[in-house]
């Protein structure tokens, strides 16, 4: 995203929201991006280390073929 694709969205929600509630929605917007950010890296280390399981018994049944 760039800098007038922001300024775009805040113009909108400065809209929608008015001002007075314009911090409140940041908070929570913010707490959502955090909340997204810290589950993804949960995600993406779950299936790293299921990836990981995966090929080392391919490897083990590879070795048991030969």
């Amino acid at each position: 995203m760039g800098f007038w694709e922001l300024v775009l969205i805040m113009f909108i929600l400065f809209l929608i929201v008015g001002p007075k509630k314009l911090p409140e929605v940041a908070r929570e917007l913010g707490k959502g991006v955090r909340w997204l950010q810290k589950n993804y890296t949960d995600f993406k280390v779950a299936i790293t280390r299921e990836a990981s399981e995966v090929n080392t018994d391919i490897q083990e049944w590879k070795k048991t073929k030969s």
